[in-house]
């Protein structure tokens, strides 16, 4: 029996409440246009808004012309996604429409729409619930639920953001040293350092763990035939790339394991329809791919006092940022309620619900000096120049 046979066996969609606090001052997500198509094999094509055209071609024509040394680095993909169409696209040499490129950290955006669609199909019943991970029921480390998890608020003692020294960055040597051949015995081995759901602290480790403990319900509900690599694989094609009509590639580590926090392989046309789902709520035509409510806790900020800047496997523009990281921001005032997935050496798909619009940028820069500000400076602008419009109000 194939994965999909028995993913249409279990519950099409779970009605949740995600988050008692999910829809308070948000901007509400868009509604498709009248009369605009879902994207299919492509998308429809659009123009710039007249309004937007100088703005938007200028910034763009600025970006696509640095080279690996300048600031915000060598871009080699935007996609511009305006009201349902593809109104800019533009590539480096050598890179191109179908040209898939690693997400780094933007999987973490992916990993969590996995455990929404993981939820809704009946496999997790509650993000308040423990969340399985390799640990003695009698360790408190197996109490920590999914929402703490995708909230990163999990409280382990785990360094990444801001740690210069290579020897005791946890990313690193996780993802590179001791721990590369098997990252869930690394991120199991990590102390708590915080009651869970009081602290943030950014974490890759922390959706390593989700991305396994994901891969272990679909080994045990809707793959047994299977190795566990290869159900999960065969999961996450049904049950979120076919759908979206994306060509995308998950990642593993040698000892079986999604690497859920890292690795995707897509183009930046395949991760704009990512970014289009949330965008449209969960919503892929009349299907309902993530629950109700899904989206709206993504974009709210997680509980932690210390960080204001992140919700659950998304960043948020909060207009009190107390971000934590260094140069995390530039100056550019954007779109309060924008969210994006971010990933290392500038990969970026924002999300702005105010002006129905997605943007991919992907690339290569230093993820250092003002890299990263001058990115989010540049996206900023990039958004605001397009019109805002009331989502309760027809195109």
């Amino acid at each position: 029996m194939t994965i999909k046979r028995v993913l249409l066996g279990l519950c099409a969609v779970i009605l949740v409440q995600v988050s008692p606090v999910m829809a308070q001052g948000l901007y509400p997500l868009s509604a498709q246009p009248d009369g605009q198509s879902w994207p299919d094999a492509n998308w429809d094509n659009g123009n710039l808004p007249t309004s937007a055209t100088g703005e938007v071609s200028a910034l763009v024509d600025d970006i696509m012309e640095r080279e690996l040394d300048d600031v915000m680095g060598e871009t080699r993909a935007i996609v511009i996604i305006h009201k349902g169409k593809l109104v800019l696209e533009r590539y480096r040499t050598g890179f191109g429409p179908d040209t898939r490129q690693l997400s780094w950290s933007m999987a973490k955006s992916l990993t969590s729409a996995l455990v929404g669609r993981a939820l809704a199909q009946g496999l997790i019943s509650d993000i308040d619930a423990a969340m399985p991970g390799p640990w003695a029921a009698d360790d408190p480390r197996s109490a920590i639920s999914w929402r703490q998890w995708l909230n990163m608020t999990d409280g382990l003692e785990y360094h990444e953001i801001g740690e210069p020294d290579l020897a005791k960055n946890d990313v690193v040597q996780m993802m590179f040293g001791k721990g590369r051949y098997d990252a869930i015995t690394y991120a199991g081995a990590l102390p708590l350092a915080h009651e869970p759901g009081t602290h943030w602290n950014y974490s890759t480790a922390g959706f390593h763990l989700i991305a396994r403990a994901v891969q272990g319900f679909v080994a045990q509900n809707v793959g047994a035939e299977l190795p566990a690599s290869e159900a999960m694989a065969s999961y996450v094609e049904d049950s979120l790339f076919a759908p979206l009509g994306m060509d995308a590639r998950i990642e593993f580590d040698p000892a079986g394991t999604f690497m859920g926090g890292s690795l995707v392989w897509a183009s930046a046309r395949d991760f704009a329809r990512f970014g289009y789902l949330f965008l449209h709520d969960g919503m892929w035509g009349e299907t309902r791919l993530l629950p109700e409510g899904w989206v709206d806790f993504s974009r709210t900020k997680t509980p932690a006092d210390n960080a204001s800047v992140y919700g659950a496997g998304w960043w948020i523009n909060a207009a009190d940022a107390n971000d934590i990281r260094p140069a995390g921001h530039g100056s550019a005032l954007g779109p309060r309620d924008a969210f994006s997935a971010q990933g290392h050496e500038g990969q970026v798909i924002w999300v702005v619900p105010s002006r129905d619009l997605v943007i991919v940028r992907l690339g290569l820069m230093s993820n250092g000096g003002e890299n990263w500000p001058a990115l989010y400076d540049w996206s900023q602008k990039l958004a605001m120049a397009f019109p805002e419009y009331r989502a309760d109000t027809p195109h």
